[in-house]
């Protein structure tokens, strides 16, 4: 009896190749991602002028969302300090940002040296937030907190992140990168504590606006699960539809 060599027709062999492209495509788009987003963001642009301030994070852009679900901005200052509405400013803006600086909102400070120490806070569910950034853009007079603190809170506990330095006479950005200790913490509380104020308080001395908490943002465990049984059925379909294929090539 003659054995017949199978061959297989080079057509099956490109099906096969673009089937286990797919997969791996659907594969490496259920990897988190290492591009920061914007996890929480404040801009203050709907308080009122010369009224209330609004501490509620805020819309970001088209497609409409509210990163971190209106999370909101808490404050404790001594009766000395005024938080009000100021000029704002245009620093550390997101790019979807849909306000303008018209009206131009922001929180202003007066500082005297018994408002030092002075805090403002969120507190986020950061169950699947890695790689954290926290952001803020600010203008501080001679007179004004000179530095600023990062804290974060785990359970309650404190752990102190560092301070850096507030330059006067400018608007400019300061950027904390949030420790790992901060990743997956589902009762994360981020702390910025202001010191080095000397004004008498009679005049607006610190301007802050447009703080962002940026990041990465992990899948849910059961979001990856259910994609991976998707490549799986996808892989399951793809082997049987070559088979039939080759079956139908024989006869």
């Amino acid at each position: 009896m003659k054995l017949q060599k199978r061959v297989f027709p080079s057509c099956t062999f490109r099906s096969l190749f673009a089937a286990v492209a797919g997969v791996f495509m659907f594969m490496v788009a259920l990897v988190p991602r290492a591009n920061a987003t914007v996890l929480v963001y404040f801009n203050f642009e709907d308080g009122t002028l010369g009224g209330a301030v609004d501490f509620t994070s805020d819309v970001v852009g088209p497609p409409d969302f509210n990163p971190g679900a209106g999370i909101v901005l808490t404050t404790i200052t001594t009766t000395a300090t005024v938080f009000a509405s100021a000029d704002g400013l245009l620093l550390n803006r997101t790019p979807g940002d849909i306000d303008t600086a018209d009206p131009g909102l922001a929180v202003g400070f007066r500082t005297t040296p018994v408002d030092n120490g002075s805090y403002i806070q969120f507190a986020v569910d950061a169950t699947f937030f890695q790689a954290m950034s926290l952001s803020f853009a600010i203008d501080t007079a001679g007179n004004g907190f000179d530095t600023v603190q990062l804290s974060y809170f785990v359970n309650g506990v404190e752990t102190i992140v560092g301070s850096q330095p507030i330059v006067t006479g400018g608007a400019q950005i300061i950027t904390f990168a949030v420790p790992p200790g901060a990743n997956n913490q589902p009762t994360l509380v981020l702390r910025l504590t202001f010191n080095g104020g000397m004004s008498q308080g009679n005049n607006l001395q610190t301007i802050i606006d447009n703080i962002q908490l940026n990041g990465t943002a992990v899948p849910e465990p059961a979001t990856v699960v259910s994609g991976l049984l998707g490549v799986l059925g996808l892989g399951w379909h793809q082997r049987r539809r070559l088979i039939r294929s080759v079956r139908l090539r024989r006869t």
